[in-house]
Parts: structure tokens; sequence; C-alpha cells
């Protein structure tokens, strides 16, 4: 490394919303002071501003500790009270970030930050800085041209470098010297980074700070020394060197650990000012055990039964469905245990709100404006490659999430149910119409009924949002019902509208009893209604044979 330095104490780097919408470059001491000034992260893109705010979030989870207030064990309610009320709390997490301030400078010379100084190829080799940018130029991210992103202001190069840790793509990486897994100068896949292989899920609320306490897992913060001792961040620790922690694949120490998880081994080449990068290495580093690593408090796990053997119960991080993300993630989050995902757990910053942790937060917060928010990325071939980014955010009270709520979330589950299977309905009837206009499609259009689930989305975001305060889950179902037939009948008559006449007038058939049918636009608009008549439990429909 460089004689260069960019300290994340001091320097603004992190780009957050203020309460009146402008967006500002802020320092992690900066932060800290004014959190309750701030709404949200603002850098590039939602998984970059996840992978920020795992680390800041970590380092809150560290200073608690650190302080010595809070014995091991003690009291969760009345430790989260004491962090919720704290207004010194800006101060004990920068006490505890100055004491470890050489850790954070982004170009120091034995251990940069999230870095290895003297990582290096056989043939010291390294792309431009660009290479930090997920498909730069074209792509998904960059709203610059691959050119402009060879050389990256260094604010910009560790908000990228904190999200390369978190969601880099798994694939063939630079064989670094020093790492006894490198073949041929190449090292090979060790998967994504462990962020990309959950799905998050994270409370919002009204403030930077309320977020951070709200997504705080108390019992994290109360645990024994010694796993306390045991679950460092890489500011802690030795610096890192090419060589992972181990050849295989080993689980986290505890929460702070996966939050910081260093999947990757990355060395920036600062330019001569200090203030610019202008390449990168990357490569393989601490490759993470994905089964039965329960320890991240931000993501739900699915039983896999498949690999559940000789008694021992596996699961995987769950992850969001790119195409149903609201929807699975709603009824995931909102499904009791003893159902039929019963076996699957929910993520922990969500169980630890049906417990007598509840009350307390909902002397806080059950007035306040809250959301949760699901991140997570869509990888494709052997998630060597980026489909896209999942980002969805809904007004969830924390009164739904909480003791009391269950009638109210056991609705919210039905009406999901109710919409996934209708789905099928809403294919079938796309296809008839096609048929019905002489055409002899093999599958179901798709981009009508996604359009319809978009609208859909819509309704449920604002159903959602008034569901807390339903005087009965039967008035929060018949408000529904009215939604769902809203959307539905009008999607149905644009849909008939637009199969045209050759529809309308539709196509005849002798059925195997010698009876006439005729196949037109309006006999399927009439079975669609019929369906979702059914479906919302309005009357009996018949599918026309």
């Amino acid at each position: 490394m460089s004689d260069q330095t960019f300290n994340l104490l001091r320097e603004p780097w992190i780009k957050v919303r203020h309460l009146d919408g402008a967006v500002s470059e802020v320092g992690l001491l900066e932060l800290y002071e004014r959190a309750e000034e701030f709404s949200d992260l603002a850098g590039e893109s939602p998984t970059q501003d996840q992978a920020v705010f795992r680390l800041l979030e970590a380092i809150l989870i560290r200073a608690l500790r650190d302080h010595a207030f809070f014995a091991p064990h003690s009291d969760v309610v009345s430790t989260w009270q004491t962090v919720q009320g704290a207004p010194e709390l800006g101060e004990l997490v920068n006490a505890y970030l100055l004491k470890h301030e050489a850790r954070f400078d982004l170009f120091d010379p034995v251990a940069p930050f999230f870095q290895v100084a003297d990582l290096r190829t056989a043939k010291g080799e390294h792309p431009d800085a660009s290479a930090l940018i997920p498909d730069v130029g074209p792509g998904l991210f960059s709203t610059s041209t691959a050119a402009a992103g060879q050389r990256l202001p260094a604010a910009v190069a560790v908000r990228w470098l904190v999200y390369t840790q978190a969601y880099d793509l798994s694939g063939i990486k630079s064989g670094a010297v020093g790492d006894p897994r490198v073949k041929g100068g190449k090292g090979y896949p060790i998967g994504t980074g462990w962020a990309g292989a959950i799905g998050s899920v994270q409370l919002l609320g009204p403030t930077l700070r309320d977020t951070l306490v709200l997504n705080l897992p108390v019992e994290a913060v109360v645990v024994d020394r010694d796993e306390v001792d045991a679950d460092l961040p890489p500011w802690e620790r030795e610096p890192d060197g090419a060589a992972p922690r181990s050849d295989e694949e080993v689980p986290p120490r505890g929460v702070v650990d996966v939050m910081t998880w260093q999947q990757r081994r990355i060395r920036l080449f600062p330019g001569p000012d200090g203030m610019q990068v202008d390449g990168v290495l990357i490569c393989n580093g601490d490759k993470i055990q994905r089964a039965n690593n329960f320890v991240d408090p931000t993501t739900g796990y699915r039983y896999s039964k498949a690999q559940s053997k000789n008694g021992v119960d596996v699961f995987f991080p769950k992850t969001h469905d790119p195409e149903l993300t609201v929807w699975r993630g709603i009824q995931s989050l909102f499904t009791e245990d003893g159902s039929e995902q019963g076996k699957d757990r929910k993520p922990f910053v969500v169980t630890q709100l049906r417990t007598k942790l509840a009350e307390a937060v909902m002397d806080e917060y059950g007035q306040s404006k809250t959301m949760v928010r699901l991140t997570g990325m869509s990888y494709g071939t052997q998630d060597a490659v980026i489909n896209g980014e999942i980002s969805e955010t809904y007004p969830v009270t924390v009164k739904l999430l909480g003791e009391g709520a269950e009638q109210l979330r056991a609705t919210a589950v039905q009406v999901v149910q109710r919409v996934l299977s209708f789905r099928g309905s809403m294919s079938w009837f796309h296809r008839q119409l096609l048929v019905c206009g002489g055409a002899a499609p093999e599958e179901a259009p798709v981009a009508p009924v996604q359009s319809w689930l978009a609208a859909l989305e819509t309704e449920f975001a604002q159903w959602l949002n008034y569901l807390g305060s339903m005087p009965t889950p039967q008035d929060a179902e018949a408000d529904w019902a009215r939604r769902m037939t809203r959307v539905t009948r009008t999607f149905a008559a644009q849909a008939v509208e637009a199969a045209g006449p050759r529809a309308a007038i539709g196509r005849s058939e002798t059925s195997e009893s010698g009876n006439l049918i005729i196949h037109s636009s309006a006999r399927y608009e009439t079975w669609i209604l019929s369906k979702l008549s059914e479906n919302l439990h309005m009357s009996k429909g018949e599918n026309p044979s």
C-alpha cells in the first residue's frame, strides 16, 4: 500500500438521506452523532445500502458490548429500552470507534480497512477500479461509462468495497500469492458474498437511529464474555493475509462476524492524492458455511427435507423470490409457527418482537410509521452473473409483527395465498383468450399476469398500511376482497378488449356428448370472474368444460 490515507471515521463517504430529502456524505463519527437527523442511506444501489447498514449495525453491537453497563444475560427488555432511550448513544459508539481508529484507514500500509495490504498475483497485475462496480457501463448499477469508472473517488470506492465483501458474485477470481487453494494462477469459485445468499429483512423506523435500534438483535448484545471475545470484526482481529482462515468452509463466530464476513481478499490501489482509487485486486477469501448457519438475525431459514438425514435437520438461508418478493416475503414473515411452513425459521429481528420485548417496542413505535424492507440479489448461471437486485419496501407496523396480532397476520397470509392460487387461473384465462382468437400457444403469456400482480401489489401495500387499524380480521378480509375484485375486473375487461373481434366471435367445437361449445372471450371473462368469486369465498363458480 502507499503512504496515502483515507480515514473512514472522519472523511465523508456514507451517503445518507436527510429528513427533508436532501442527500449528503458523512463519515462514521458524524453518522452516529447525527443518526436521528437522517431518514435512510442513499447509496448507488439498495444492496450497497444494505451492505453498509450491516457494517453500521455491527459497529453498534460491538460498541454496546464494549460498554460495561450491559452484563452477560442482562434482561433483554431493559437492555433494549436503555439503548433506545440513550441520549449518549452516538458518543458511546464514537468512543468505541476512536479506540480502533487506526484500523479504519482505507489505505493503511499494514491493515487497510476490509483489505489485505500486500495482496498480489504472481504476475503482479490488477484491473482498474471499475472492477469494483458490478457490470460497469451498460450494466445494472453504473450511471457512468466504463471509462469514467476506471478511477473512482475514494468515498465511492469504499462503498463498493463494503458491497463487494457482502454481495460479490461467484466465479473464478484472481489467484493470490499465498492462498493455498490457487491452481494455475486462478482462484476457483467459493460462492457469493454471504449477503447475496440470503433474503435480508430490515425494519425501518422514522430515522436512521431508529432503524439501527429496531434491527438490534438484543440477545447478541448481552452474550457471555467468551462469545464476545470470539465474535470479532476484521478491525479487531489480526490483519488478514492472502490465505483464508480455513481451507474449508467455516461457520461465523457470531452476529458481528457474519455481518462483516470477508468472503473476498481485496486490495485497493490509491492514486497519488489519496482521494482516488486507480485499481483493485479481488481474490477469494473466507468460504462461509451456509447450512445450519443461524447467527445472522436478518434472514429467515428454510428447512431442507432433501438434505436432512439421520435425524439431523438441515436449514439454508431463505432468499427472496424475484418475481414474487412481496407475496412470498410477507407470507414468510406472517406465517405462524406450527403451520405448513412451521419448520422454517423467521428472521430473528422479527421473532424477537413476539416476546416480552414486543410491549417495549410498541410503547416507542406503536404510533410511528414503520416499514419492512426486503433486500436481496438474484444471480444467474452458477451465481457467476447478476440478474438483478431485489428491493421492496412495505408499510408494516410493529403492531403487526408483535404479540396479539396473530389473527391479523393470519388474514394477511390468507390474502397472499389467495393471490398466489388465483395466479394460475389468470394465466389460464389469458391463454384461452389467445385460443379464442385462433392462436395455439404452448404456454400462457407472462406479461399480462405480471401486470395484474403489480397492480395488486400497490393495493396490497395500501391494505397493509391500514391492516393494523382494521376493527376485525373480517373487516380486513372484506376490504381486500373489494380491492382484488376491482383490480381483477379491470384487467379482465382490458384483456378481453385487447383480444379483439376474432376472440369475441370465438370458435366452436363439439363436446364428447355431442353438444356445441362456443369458446369466446365473453365466455372466459364470465369464467374468470366466477373463479374470482370462488377464490374470495363470495360464491361458487364452475370451470367451463
